[in-house]
């Protein structure tokens, strides 16, 4: 059953490896560029593993940013996946010590593929979410050494680069927006990011979309869930 459970969790990974690969030699040029070295750049995916904090990174280290901005910056960057992990307390319920990798594994892109692909029946799901975690960090991983390993022969102009998380990010979205049934989450999202760019401002957008999103979709799920389930009844 493992590998039955790999060979799907591959398959359901393989838009985020592809998006990877780019986004995480991208990083690997980037922070070679600042003067660290790969096995630096290696660690660094390794153990941060946090697509756009790592991006952000690389500004802070060449311009040699004092440790509280960096502490702030990297917290609110992150702090997103508070709201991460709400939804996911069930599915997680149960894994023991592997738990904690998990915990450590959630990206965006992993989330987005944990909230939007179904484990099979025939398959373990515990097992699955696990191999899904696994399978996006060691593509990041590989892609960060590609890149890595070219920038310390080649130097590159790396402007640009950066975008290349976002373009992944837009990616699995509009595969989210397609596969699922109600729109509305989506309209929250958008809202909640609008209101709170509009009320806090750019520099608070993050957080203050986060929080009100959330209380939004938790308000409103029972709204939700009917809509999807008369949008699914009437696609049968």
């Amino acid at each position: 059953m493992r590998g039955r459970t790999f060979k799907y969790a591959l398959k359901v990974c393989m838009p985020v490896i592809l998006g990877y690969l780019p986004a995480g030699f991208a990083f690997g040029l980037m922070i070679t560029a600042v003067g660290c070295s790969l096995l630096t750049a290696v660690i660094m995916s390794t153990s941060i593993y946090t697509g756009a904090g790592q991006y952000l990174a690389v500004d802070f280290i060449e311009n040699n940013s004092p440790l509280i901005t960096v502490a702030i910056s990297t917290f609110l960057i992150n702090s997103k996946h508070l709201f991460y992990g709400l939804s996911l307390l069930e599915r997680y319920k149960g894994m023991g010590i592997k738990k904690l990798y998990l915990i450590f594994g959630l990206t965006d892109e992993t989330y987005a593929l944990l909230t939007g692909m179904k484990c099979p029946e025939t398959l373990d799901d515990k097992t699955f979410v696990f191999m899904v975690t696994a399978i996006d960090q060691c593509a990041w991983v590989f892609a960060t050494f590609l890149g890595a390993l070219l920038g310390t022969v080649v130097k590159f102009d790396t402007t640009g680069l950066d975008f290349a998380m976002t373009a992944l990010f837009l990616v699995i979205i509009t595969d989210q927006f397609k596969s699922c049934k109600t729109k509305l989450p989506f309209v929250i999202g958008a809202g909640s990011a609008l209101a709170a760019w509009f009320i806090l401002g750019k520099g608070n957008l993050l957080l203050g979309g986060a929080v009100l999103s959330v209380a939004l979709l938790i308000i409103l799920k029972k709204p939700i869930e009917a809509t999807e389930k008369r949008e699914a009844e009437a696609n049968e």
